[in-house]
């Protein structure tokens, strides 16, 4: 059944009255979107947020940073390759 409601200060009040056969009834609600505030569950103190914004221009930095000229590469000993083995085979699974 749908029926219309008034959200107001906490409470809703039927548009229409409305008689429920129990005191406590789960209801579903559709709010429209530009009527809700704040949807972030999270609150995170400004130092939280600072080292995280580091954080991000750190690895943003790690992740756009030129590659190295071949000729400066490490070499590939067999060490190196059964790493680069191991890797795929974590990433497989």
């Amino acid at each position: 059944m749908e029926v219309e409601a008034i959200y107001d200060q906490g409470k809703l009040e039927f548009v229409k009255p409305l008689k429920l056969k129990h005191e406590r009834v789960r209801l579903f609600v559709t709010i429209p979107d530009d009527e809700v505030e704040v949807l972030n569950h999270y609150v995170v103190s400004e130092d939280v947020v600072q080292r995280a914004r580091a954080m991000r221009e750190q690895l943003d930095a790690i992740r756009n940073a030129p590659l190295p000229p071949d000729d400066q590469l490490l070499d590939l000993t067999q060490k190196r390759l059964d790493r680069i083995k191991a890797f795929e085979l974590r990433e497989d699974r």
